[in-house]
């Protein structure tokens, strides 16, 4: 028994050094990016305020440079190592997935300014994190036990499908978020082309007033079409770039519209008042769904606590009669 009572503690102990190391860490990261982010916020306020240095290039015979070093000492040794080890683990994603996963990256909006490399290494980092938790649970080899082996494995299961599951929700609620707005915005963009406006102008509008994920890609496409870039192709890399049905088939009316040279304004509002009514059928698609989803927390948690609330004054007089 003493020999259980101490495996226990000593699992006990292990546990709370993995909790305590996870936590310094995202210490370590929070206090690293706000010092970080406190410094770009010096560097550009010191180009308004700071006064201009002159530069003298002309330098003594003799004199030597002084190396300028920039940066804390834990940015320039434990953060600078631990990026290039990142970088290296990014370095062997394969060439197919790299080109998925930037794609998945590029419409969840390059969350942490992550690429498919590091995303990667991430990916790799956190199965190893699943792996040695898996191992403190099953450490004792001589007396294995079914129900760790089955919890360690579970472990492993979702911390390799947990950075996946994680990068798909982005990815859903952007573009879920992008087909909530594009009828609001199709709307916008037939008011202001039926008050005159041309199809860029109004694009232009539109992105200057709306902060919204469709406006911020609104606002690419004028930009791209500002350095050069055709309309219809800006159009075409949005619709890439996003990979959302609708906005994909506005785009081909667009781009089909400008060929033949229909107006925009009648065009727009029709593409308008056809998303609305595949919304409204969207919201009756997934209102019809929800009482299959209610099934399971209803016979899990309500159920049973509709039985003993009716069963329970029951039980001592079953109970007395036997």
């Amino acid at each position: 028994m003493n020999f259980d009572l101490l495996d226990s503690n000593l699992t006990f102990i292990l546990l709370g050094a993995v909790v305590f190391l996870v936590g310094l860490s995202l210490a370590i990261y929070g206090v690293t990016s706000w010092l970080k982010r406190g410094d770009s916020i010096a560097s550009r306020l010191d180009i308004f305020v700071a006064p201009e240095v002159q530069a003298d290039n002309t330098l003594e015979a003799g004199e030597i440079i002084p190396r300028e070093i920039s940066g804390s000492l834990l940015n320039r040794t434990l953060i600078s190592w631990f990026n290039r080890f990142i970088d290296f683990l990014g370095s062997k994603t394969p060439v197919k997935l790299a080109v998925e996963l930037d794609h998945k990256l590029e419409i969840a909006g390059n969350p942490s300014n992550m690429h498919a490399g590091k995303f990667y290494a991430f990916q790799f980092l956190v199965l190893l994190a699943g792996i040695f938790l898996a191992f403190l649970i099953n450490r004792d080899f001589k007396n294995i036990n079914t129900t760790y082996l089955m919890l360690g494995g579970l472990v492993v299961i979702i911390c390799l499908l947990l950075p996946g599951v994680w990068l798909n929700g982005l990815v859903r609620t952007k573009q879920d978020e992008i087909r909530r707005g594009l009828p609001d915005a199709l709307d916008m963009l037939s008011v202001c082309a039926s008050a005159g406006l041309g199809f860029d102008q109004s694009l232009q509008k539109i992105s200057d007033y709306w902060d919204t994920a469709l406006g911020f890609e609104l606002k690419r496409v004028t930009q791209e079409m500002e350095m050069g870039v055709s309309r219809g192709i800006a159009l075409k890399n949005m619709s890439t770039r996003l990979d959302v049905d609708d906005l994909s088939r506005f785009i081909a009316i667009i781009v089909q519209a400008e060929k033949i040279g229909m107006s925009y304004a009648d065009v727009l509002h029709s593409q308008a008042l056809q998303m609305r009514v595949l919304r409204q059928y969207r919201a009756r698609e997934i209102a019809n769904k929800l009482p299959a989803k209610m099934i399971l927390p209803l016979a899990l948690l309500i159920f049973p606590a509709i039985i003993a609330v009716i069963l329970g004054p029951i039980i001592p007089t079953l109970f007395n009669l036997f």
